[in-house]
C-alpha cells in the first residue's frame, strides 16, 4: 500500500488528488482537476473538428461551441498558472 502512495505522489497527473487521508489535496496550489479538465476541453475541440474535416467549414453554433471550450480551458489553466506563482 505504501508503495501505491508514493508511486501516485511521484505521478503530477495524481497531484492533487488527495492520496493520503487528511491531506489537503493540492500541491503549490495546482490541482491536477484543473489540468485534467482543461485537457478534456481541448479534446472536446478536437472532437468537433473532426466532425468538420476535411475543410473544416463550420458552422457559426461550431464555432461557438469551440470558443467556449477553448475559453473554458484558457480560465482552467490561468488557474494553475496562477497557483504555480504563489
Amino acid at each position: 500500500m505504501a508503495e501505491r502512495f508514493r508511486r501516485r505522489a511521484a505521478d503530477p497527473l495524481h497531484w492533487g488528488s488527495n492520496p493520503h487521508p487528511g491531506s489537503i489535496g493540492d500541491y503549490m496550489g495546482i490541482r491536477s482537476s484543473d489540468i485534467k479538465e482543461a485537457i478534456g476541453d481541448l479534446i472536446k475541440v478536437i472532437s468537433v473538428l473532426r466532425k468538420t474535416s476535411p475543410d473544416h467549414r463550420m458552422s457559426e453554433g461550431q464555432k461557438e461551441e469551440i470558443i467556449k471550450y477553448l475559453d473554458s480551458a484558457r480560465s482552467r489553466l490561468e488557474k494553475v498558472r496562477e497557483g504555480l506563482k504563489s
